[in-house]
């Protein structure tokens, strides 16, 4: 019997939940959880198999992240959640296990916590070629960063480690407050480590340094 735990902001969503997975065979709901605090006071009473994650993002990436750090043996599913690559990305970096979107049926839902528990990773197809589309664009962009650094004359070599891993999140489109939240820091910081990173590889905009980022750095050029 696999034991779940539904969290989300809306009652109605949450209840909802709660009598569509009772009736499905094989689930038990254990109770529902409104916000994080209540989480993990339920974590800690009595550890489910798998949350089901209903908040909007960036709080949901957020939520993940915490139920996977303190209790890494439960899995989470996160549903209704956005379909941009940004929110996928963020999504799968914090350990959601699975996904279900708002046109998602229940049929899917069960799926998705099913394959969770199962150790796989569920997602419909939209989101799979998300994951895809972004793995395959970091596995170019690492054989040509591993390119650039060969080149003595890459202006990579002027970036921090602490440049390079926001420009990973300034290719990820995040704005200056996303990456201050994410990496702990003052949007200020933030601002400031973009604006150098520009200035270091001789472009003016954000979307030059992306493409930096993806392509190795060698056909930037400042602008005029």
């Amino acid at each position: 019997m696999i034991r779940a735990l539904i969290a989300g902001r809306t009652r109605v969503h949450r209840e909802a939940l709660a009598v569509a997975l009772s009736q499905a065979r094989g689930v038990r709901v254990l109770g529902t959880a409104s916000h994080r605090e209540e989480i993990l006071t339920r974590l800690a009473e009595a550890p489910p198999d798998i949350v089901l994650v209903d908040f909007v993002m960036p709080e949901a990436a957020s939520i993940v992240a915490e139920i996977r750090r303190r209790t890494p043996s439960v899995k989470v599913v996160a549903i209704t959640l956005g379909e941009t690559e940004t929110e996928v990305i963020q999504l799968a970096e914090a350990g959601v296990a699975g996904y279900v979107l708002p046109d998602g049926s229940l049929d899917d839902l069960v799926i998705a916590v099913e394959s969770a528990v199962r150790g796989e990773l569920y997602c419909p197809p939209r989101v799979a070629f998300t994951l895809l589309r972004r793995v395959g664009a970091i596995a170019l962009g690492k054989a040509r960063n591993k390119k650039a650094e060969e080149d003595e004359h890459s202006p990579i070599h002027a970036l921090t480690d602490r440049e390079r891993q926001i420009l990973q999140l300034v290719d990820l489109n995040l704005s200056n407050k996303q990456i201050a939240r994410h990496l702990g820091i003052e949007v200020a910081t933030a601002k400031n480590h973009v604006h150098n990173i520009l200035q270091k590889l001789h472009v003016h905009r954000r979307i030059d340094a992306s493409s930096w980022y993806r392509q190795g750095g060698f056909h930037l050029k400042l602008e005029t």
